[in-house]
């Protein structure tokens, strides 16, 4: 009997200790792998993320821990901190980052689009057909209302002569124009394809997307949101940033390519609407280009903000310091 029990404590002594040594194993797993910390939006744009996340793009050997900002007062206090290696936001707001001496660096851009001109009047199909209209734009002194403010000129109407402006929020204008209190409004994705299915006469005037190369004559495209990295991750991690380009733009080719797989993660870490993302996705108008590629582009866009509001982009056109150069 007592030869039984010694054996019991043996085998289980055995069975502990190699639990015990499983546990150190996954810790000295966990100690070797490199960590990465992004900062995204909690929007459609931080897709190509989360797919990198799902398919361990950058190997088992690295950790990407994300975190999600809901708003721009958020996002500038974690801009602040050196532990995040890469973030997903406006192009504007990293050249305000850069202007402001925070050591960011453009990485690429990938949206070019989302932003539409729409109304329910039958009879309104331009931008001169808003003369004498209120037209609703999301918030004063916003990239929709700077632009808005820009093609507005650029078609003969001018804010508080021949045509009103009242401002308010995305999630406010697309129920305003769903409920049928107001015609005319400046309204961004997905919202305006939510609208498009919902709402009976709703059309879009304007792609500002397409508006704005036709304005510039096809020479410059409207850059929308990017990917920054930081002087202190290139100077620690630097050896990361080539293959995270190349990885990013796999995954955002997949999430233009997959939306029906990309909206179900933007269901799962997003809380979105699956199948209005999905039906969104084509707006959104995904393309990876180098930063330095389209420095002209950059820089046309930044001209015009800083001509109606120089503090939009940190107060100055951003110089090539600003623009990571491939090695």
């Amino acid at each position: 009997m007592k030869k039984q029990i010694i054996i019991c404590i043996l085998l289980i002594s055995l069975v502990l200790s190699g639990c015990n040594q499983s546990v150190k194993t996954d810790n000295k797993k966990e100690e070797h792998q490199m960590e990465i910390m992004i900062a995204a939006p909690k929007s459609p744009s931080t897709i190509p993320i989360l797919r990198l996340i799902e398919t361990n793009a950058l190997g088992e050997d690295v950790k990407i821990n994300l975190e999600l900002y809901g708003d721009m007062e958020k996002m500038i206090v974690m801009a602040t901190e050196e532990k995040y290696g890469f973030m997903v936001l406006p192009v504007h707001t990293a050249a305000t980052l850069y202007n402001k001496g925070l050591g960011a660096k453009l990485l690429n851009v990938f949206g070019w689009g989302g932003m539409y001109l729409s109304t329910t009047d039958p009879e309104c199909s331009t931008w001169e057909d808003l003369k004498d209209k209120t037209l609703y734009v999301p918030a004063m002194g916003s990239i929709p209302d700077i632009i808005t403010q820009y093609f507005c000129i650029q078609h003969g109407l001018k804010i508080g002569e021949n045509i009103n402006v009242v401002y308010s929020s995305h999630h406010e204008i697309a129920q305003l124009i769903e409920l049928g209190k107001i015609k005319y409004a400046v309204d961004a994705e997905p919202f305006v394809t939510r609208n498009s299915q919902s709402v009976e006469g709703y059309k879009i005037i304007c792609d500002f997307a397409k508006e704005w190369k036709e304005i510039n004559e096809s020479q410059y495209n409207m850059p929308a949101n990017g990917v920054i990295t930081s002087n202190t991750f290139i100077s620690n991690k630097g050896e990361w940033i080539e293959r995270f380009n190349l990885e990013f733009e796999k995954a955002l080719q997949w999430t233009t390519e997959n939306p029906d797989d990309a909206a179900v993660l933007a269901e799962k870490y997003l809380n979105a609407d699956a199948e209005l993302i999905e039906k969104a996705m084509p707006n959104y108008k995904f393309l990876v280009k180098p930063a330095m590629d389209v420095k002209g582009d950059i820089e046309a866009y930044c001209e015009v903000l800083s001509s109606f509001k120089p503090e939009s982009i940190g107060g100055k056109i951003p110089d090539e310091g600003f623009y990571y150069k491939n090695k």
